[in-house]
């Protein structure tokens, strides 16, 4: 059964960084990961973040141990097929997995691709999906994500032929108001049954700041009390912001 997993707060708070520490917890022999990230000038090449995702697991598996890959390879051939050309010329690293023949040209803006596109990469993540290796797909800043992928997003995990796909997806809250797309396709993913965890990451607190300084410097609470209140001040509790802060007094000889 697919699930999906959100993680939103404002940038900055810890959302990569939480699903980082995750993937650290997880053994190559126990899972698939693949991450991909948007930007918001690749806001006009479709599917970028999706394709980034696909092509950084195909070099990872690729210089993995060579039976792991034949098993996955086998596994690809037998469900993917001749679709696999498709598939190949949109990423070109999966060619790895197939051997059809590469003459297709591929546009991803047209209705009938971005369908067949669909419905390759199902197969393709149906043959990858294992219950003793199942797929983790993270994408990070969603509230950037174009249409095509916010399609194939919703294809991919509403997919029932999947049997063990966890999508992890991470936004900026601020930035997702709720007639953004991103939060119509959550709606409808959310009607279809797929199982949705959302986790709300906010900025430290006073208090979690002065633990964070004091534990780093090795002083009491007490002492670093007056650093924390210009520290918070200066970033409203932003773990990213507190952390780049800490280090800029560091750098500049102010703190020992």
């Amino acid at each position: 059964v697919s699930e999906m997993v959100l993680i939103s707060g404002y940038s900055g708070a810890g959302k990569s960084a939480l699903v980082k520490h995750f993937r650290q917890s997880l053994s190559t022999d126990n899972a698939t990961f693949l991450w991909g990230k948007f930007e918001p000038f690749q806001q006009m090449e479709p599917l970028s973040a999706i394709i980034a995702a696909f092509t950084n697991f195909c070099q990872e598996m690729t210089a993995q141990n060579k039976e792991s890959f034949r098993e996955t390879r086998a596994a690809v051939q037998e469900v993917v097929n001749s679709s696999g050309a498709f598939l190949g010329n949109l990423i070109p690293c999966l060619r790895n997995f197939m051997d059809a023949p590469l003459n297709e040209a591929v546009m991803v803006d047209g209705m009938e691709a971005q369908n067949r596109f669909k419905f390759v990469l199902r197969l393709f993540v149906r043959a990858m999906d294992t219950a003793a290796k199942p797929i983790v797909l993270y994408l990070d800043d969603l509230q950037w994500a174009d249409p095509a992928s916010l399609e194939l997003i919703s294809s991919l995990i509403t997919d029932k032929e999947n049997r063990s796909l966890l999508f992890i997806g991470s936004y900026r809250e601020n930035e997702v108001n709720s007639v953004h797309p991103l939060n119509l396709h959550f709606q409808q993913i959310e009607t279809s049954g797929v199982p949705i965890t959302k986790i709300g990451i906010d900025s430290l607190k006073r208090a979690h700041v002065n633990e964070l300084i004091s534990d780093s410097l090795g002083m009491s609470s007490d002492v670093v009390q007056p650093l924390t209140d210009i520290v918070y001040r200066k970033t409203f509790g932003n773990v990213l912001f507190v952390l780049q802060f800490l280090k800029s007094l560091f750098d500049e000889g102010l703190l020992r």
